[in-house]
C-alpha cells in the first residue's frame, strides 16, 4: 500500500497564514501532525502501517500556495521524523504530476525542479515518485497519444537515473504512484463511449509493458482506474472498474489482461529487432517454473495488425500451437479482451492485432528451475543533459564538414563475464526544429556502431519538443574496463543529449 495525503487541508488550530490558508507556516509543526496521524493508523489497524508514504500529493499543482523549496524542506522533516518512529517504513515524492513530461522543455528548465527536489532526496528519502499521464487527441477518424509515451517515459527516467548516478554512484527506486489517461481531446468525454474506456484500458497496459522492462529501477507502479467513481459523471467512470451495481465496467479488462501472468513467473531475456526503425512491438518474455510454460507477451503500437517472428536461439523452443488472450479495439471501436483462443504458430509467426496487446502461453514443459541467470547493470555517463554543439576538431578547416556532437565517458569497472552489452541514448531537440534526431553517427572508444532501434513516440510535431531514446547495440570487444568514451554526432546544432547509458549483461 502507498499512502499520501493532499497537504491542503489542516486543522484549524494551525497558522496557515502564509499560505493562504493551505499548508502550515511551522513546517516541524506539520511534520509532527502527520506523525500522530501514522500512530492512530497503527493503533487502529492493530499494528500495520502503510508499507510507502508520500508526503504531498502533486505538490506541483499547489504552486499557488506552496513555494517549491518549501515542499523539499517539508518532505526532508516529515521523511526523518516518520523513519524515526517507524522503522522499515520508505518515504519518498515528489509525486510530480504531467508536468514531467515536459522536463526537456526550454533547455530543461522544467527538468530543474526535478533535479532540486533529487538534491535533497538521494541523502534523505527512499524513492522517487512521479504520475506519468498522457492524453489521447482525437481529429475526424484518427486520434494518436500525446504526453508521457515510451520513448519519453523512457527518457525521463534515465535521466532521474543518470542524475543519482553522478551524485551518488548508484540508481534510486523509482515509483510510479499514479499513471493513466489525463483525458480526452476532440471527444466529449461525458458521453458514454466504448472508444474512450479502450483508450483508458490500452494505455494502462501499454504503460505497465515499460514499467517491467524497467523493473530494475521501477519498484511499483500503480494504475489510476478507480472502483466506482461518480465525481465527474460519465468522464470518472470511464475510469471506473465497476458499475453501480457491482457489475464489472470495461475498465476491468485492464487488470483482467495480466491475469495470465502469476509472481512465480520468471522474466526471460528478450531483444527486439536492431533495424535501425521506430520499435512498433514492444516484448517481454518469461517462464513458468510451475508447469513448464513460455509465455510471450507483446504490445503492438502500431495502426495495423502485427505479424510477429518468434525467434528462439539456437531452436531451443520451436513452438507451433498455443493459447492467446489480447485486448484490442474492434472494428466497431469497442474493446474487446479475447481470452482462451487457440492458435495455431506458422514459421515462428504470431499475430497481433493492431493497437493491440497479447499474451501467448506455450507448453514446453521446460524445466525453468534452475536455469542460467544473466545480471543486467546500467552504466551512466559522466556528462547529461549536452548541448549538441559544434565539434571544433572537424570543423577548424572546413564548414562544409562540419559536425555537431556531445560526448560522456561511461565507467565500467569490469568487463568479466560479459555476454551482451547495449547503448542507450536520449535525444532532446525543439518541436518545431524538423530536423532529423536519429544521430548521424555514434562511436564508443572510437567504434562506429550502427545497429538500433527507436522508442516509440507518437506525438512528434505535435508538442513543444522531440525527445527521443534510441537503443543500439554494442559488440563486447569495443568496451574497455574503466572509461568508455561515447560520442554522439548530428548534422545539425541544437538541442541535447539528455543521457548516455551502458547496459552490461554478465554471466
Amino acid at each position: 500500500m502507498i499512502m499520501e495525503i493532499k497537504g491542503l487541508n489542516w486543522p484549524h488550530w494551525m497558522d496557515t497564514s502564509q499560505h493562504g490558508g493551505k499548508f502550515p507556516n511551522n513546517l516541524d509543526a506539520g511534520a509532527e501532525f502527520i506523525v500522530l496521524l501514522l500512530k492512530s493508523i497503527k493503533q487502529c489497524t492493530d499494528g500495520i502501517i502503510p508499507r510507502y508514504f508520500e508526503v504531498i500529493n502533486e505538490p506541483d499543482a499547489a504552486w499557488k500556495y506552496i513555494s517549491w523549496s518549501t515542499v523539499i524542506d517539508f518532505h526532508r522533516i516529515v521523511a526523518q521524523k516518520l523513519k524515526s518512529q517507524f522503522p522499515g517504513i520508505k518515504v519518498g515524492g515528489p509525486t510530480k504530476n504531467t508536468e514531467v513530461s515536459g522536463s526537456d522543455k526550454n533547455d530543461f528548465r522544467v527538468w530543474g525542479f526535478s533535479r532540486q527536489f533529487l538534491d535533497m532526496s538521494l541523502d534523505h528519502l527512499d524513492f522517487f515518485s512521479f504520475h506519468p499521464y498522457n492524453f489521447v487527441v482525437v481529429e475526424g477518424s484518427n486520434y494518436r497519444w500525446e504526453g508521457m509515451n515510451e520513448a519519453r517515459l523512457v527518457a525521463f527516467m534515465d535521466t532521474v537515473e543518470n542524475y543519482a548516478y553522478q551524485k551518488k554512484g548508484h540508481s534510486v527506486p523509482l515509483i510510479i504512484s499514479e499513471y493513466g489517461l489525463a483525458g480526452i481531446r476532440g471527444m466529449d468525454e461525458n458521453k458514454a463511449s466504448p472508444f474512450i474506456d479502450w483508450a483508458y484500458i490500452n494505455q494502462h497496459i501499454s504503460h505497465m509493458f515499460t514499467y517491467l522492462n524497467y523493473r530494475h529501477v521501477v519498484d511499483l507502479a500503480v494504475g489510476f482506474l478507480l472502483s466506482y467513481e461518480t465525481y465527474l459523471g460519465q468522464a470518472s467512470l470511464h475510469y471506473s472498474l465497476f458499475h453501480g451495481d457491482g457489475s464489472k465496467a470495461n475498465a476491468a479488462k485492464a487488470y483482467q489482461f495480466w491475469h495470465h501472468v502469476y509472481y512465480s513467473h520468471k522474466f526471460l531475456r528478450i531483444d527486439s529487432s536492431f533495424d535501425n526503425k521506430e520499435r512498433k512491438i514492444s516484448p517481454l518474455a518469461m517462464g513458468n517454473p510451475d508447469n513448464g510454460d513460455i509465455v510471450v507477451l507483446l504490445q503492438n503500437y502500431d495502426r495495423s495488425q502485427a505479424r510477429v517472428k518468434l525467434n528462439f536461439d539456437h531452436h531451443w523452443f520451436t513452438p507451433s500451437s498455443g493459447i492467446s488472450h489480447c485486448h484490442y479495439l474492434n472494428s466497431h471501436k469497442e474493446p474487446v479482451l479475447d481470452e482462451w483462443k487457440s492458435m495455431h504458430v506458422s514459421n515462428g509467426y504470431v499475430t497481433v492485432p493492431a493497437d493491440g496487446s497479447c499474451i501467448f502461453v506455450f507448453k514446453a514443459k521446460y524445466n525453468f528451475q534452475n536455469i542460467h541467470t544473466i545480471k543486467e547493470t546500467t552504466y551512466y555517463g559522466n556528462k547529461m543533459i549536452m548541448g549538441i554543439k559544434k565539434d571544433c576538431a572537424i570543423c577548424i578547416f572546413s564548414c562544409a564538414s562540419c559536425t555537431y556532437a556531445a560526448s560522456a565517458n561511461v565507467n565500467i569497472k569490469s568487463l568479466g563475464n560479459v555476454q551482451y552489452a547495449r547503448l542507450r541514448i536520449g535525444v532532446s531537440l525543439p518541436g518545431n526544429s524538423g530536423v532529423n534526431p536519429v544521430p548521424k553517427t555514434v562511436l564508443i572508444n572510437n567504434h562506429h556502431v550502427t545497429a538500433h532501434y527507436q522508442l516509440f513516440e507518437p506525438g512528434r510535431g505535435h508538442e513543444g519538443s522531440r525527445w527521443e531514446s534510441f537503443e543500439y547495440q554494442i559488440p563486447v570487444n569495443f568496451l574497455t574496463s574503466n572509461s568508455n568514451e561515447v560520442k554522439v554526432e548530428f548534422n545539425q546544432s541544437g538541442g541535447y543529449v539528455s543521457t548516455v547509458a551502458l547496459v552490461i549483461a554478465r554471466s
